[in-house]
């Protein structure tokens, strides 16, 4: 029996036995509603699957007419969807410590420029062969303008922009970051305070606090759950979940920390710098 569980634990789930199908995705909508670089998801028969908690902080954003997208309305993690108690299930793997590895990529055509892929399991640029679906359609962005990123999140009730480059970029594989972003890792971008301005929608920002953290908090939509900047006055700085971005940040990751946490379903493959906690 594989356990998982949302950030703050009021929602919980278990399933057995081998998924049906494991993907990463990098379609764009689950970037932002995990607020990540890809979801990473088990396919299940809905016999393979059960609730261990109430559901009663559940919400379902509908990111399309085929697709529901279920979070945790304290938290902000996404959970399983298990769409409307029909015949499968799909359960976001970053809320699962261990379990089955992924089997393939997909929808790599349309991945985060500021990612790169780099194990050898079998790419798919939509869905893998033998699935049947439509794909959605991407809103185009404006040009950007020169010294702005823009962000948002999925159902676009938040808008935001990153006025200056960021200082650092990390991979984090801590497990209040997978948890809260129900994702193999976060990657977020740091910036001083006055960088990140939310330009509509500031009144959707709901955050929670890990209890026991000194800092950690996740911040998201109260609509859609997607993971959004946290501006943090005690420290001076603004971290910006790079997957909630519509513009390239042009920069990327410069290592990867807290790895001695990550995911047992996730594998290091990429060449930069692991930290098994965070670097001095």
């Amino acid at each position: 029996m594989n356990k998982g569980r949302c950030l703050c634990g009021r929602v919980r789930w278990q399933f057995e036995g081998k998924p049906l199908a494991a993907h990463h995705c990098h379609c764009k909508m689950c970037r932002k509603a995990h607020g990540a670089a890809f979801g990473t998801y088990y396919f299940l028969a809905r016999n393979q699957f059960s609730w261990e908690s109430e559901l009663n902080t559940v919400a379902e954003y509908r990111s399309s007419s085929e697709l529901g997208r279920a979070f945790c309305t304290n938290c902000g993690s996404v959970v399983p969807n298990d769409e409307d108690g029909g015949e499968h299930t799909y359960v976001p793997a970053g809320g699962h410590d261990h379990g089955p590895a992924p089997d393939c990529h997909i929808f790599v055509a349309h991945k985060a420029l500021w990612f790169d892929i780099t194990d050898e399991l079998p790419r798919h640029d939509e869905f893998p062969p033998g699935v049947d679906g439509r794909v959605q359609s991407e809103q185009a962005c404006d040009e950007p303008q020169p010294g702005k990123l823009r962000g948002s999140c999925l159902c676009g009730a938040v808008e935001f922009v990153v006025e200056e480059g960021f200082k650092v970029v990390h991979n984090c594989h801590c497990s209040r970051c997978r948890y809260a972003r129900a994702a193999a890792h976060t990657t977020n971008g740091f910036t001083s305070l006055d960088a990140v301005r939310f330009t509509k929608g500031e009144e959707h920002l709901k955050s929670y606090k890990v209890e026991d953290a000194k800092f950690f908090t996740h911040v998201f939509c109260d609509t859609c759950g997607s993971g959004l900047p946290r501006i943090d006055p005690g420290r001076g700085i603004a971290v910006t979940p790079l997957g909630a971005l519509d513009d390239d940040p042009k920069t990327r990751a410069v290592d990867n920390i807290f790895v001695a946490h990550k995911a047992g379903w996730y594998d290091l493959t990429d060449d930069l710098p692991s930290f098994e906690e965070m670097p001095s």
